[in-house]
C-alpha cells in the first residue's frame, strides 16, 4: 500500500471518528455508532436515535 493511500485511509477513519463520537456520546456502542454515521448522518439536538434502538 502507498504512503498516499495509507495516509488518506487514516485520514478518512479519523474524519468518520469524529463525526461517529456523538452517537457513542448519546449511548450509542461503537459499531453502532460507526454505522449511524453512514445511515443517519450526525444526530441533531434531542432527536429521537434510531441507530441505537436497533
Amino acid at each position: 500500500m502507498s504512503k498516499v493511500t495509507r495516509r488518506t485511509l487514516v485520514i478518512a477513519f479519523v474524519i468518520w471518528s469524529f463525526f461517529a463520537y456523538p452517537w457513542f456520546d448519546r449511548g450509542c456502542d461503537i459499531a453502532e455508532a460507526y454505522t449511524a454515521v453512514i445511515k443517519y448522518g450526525t444526530p441533531e439536538g434531542m432527536e429521537p436515535l434510531p441507530a441505537c434502538y436497533g
